[in-house]
């Protein structure tokens, strides 16, 4: 029985959640929404519209941070990548897909409208 280092680990967990922004960004195009994911080893950029997230990951610690741009509006949060391969989030874990899931519908949210 083969076992992983965390850092390993940490690592195959990364590579899916951005495997699953790709497969959502490409699900939410063929519906008309131009979403694309753009990767590296240790960072994504999804688009949409004039939305954009970003994500960076250190496979050492584990740690990651996300940022998304609005025209106006900018946020900000962080989540681990713990050594069995959970996303856990300041408001609790996260399986992957729902991750992927809620940064798509955060990009394609209306802007607020201001009064």
């Amino acid at each position: 029985m083969s076992t992983h280092s965390p850092n390993e680990v940490r690592r195959q967990v990364w590579h899916s959640l951005v495997s699953m922004l790709q497969v959502y960004a490409h699900a939410a195009s063929l519906n008309g929404r131009a979403v694309a994911v753009t990767s590296t080893e240790f960072g994504a950029v999804v688009r949409y519209e004039d939305a954009s997230l970003t994500i960076t990951f250190a496979a050492l610690t584990g740690h990651a941070t996300w940022r998304s741009l609005r025209p106006g509006r900018e946020e900000r949060g962080s989540f681990e990548i713990d050594e069995h391969g959970a996303l856990n989030f300041p408001s609790g874990p996260k399986e992957l897909d729902a991750a992927a899931i809620d940064w798509m519908d955060h990009l394609a949210q209306p802007e607020p409208v201001k009064s």
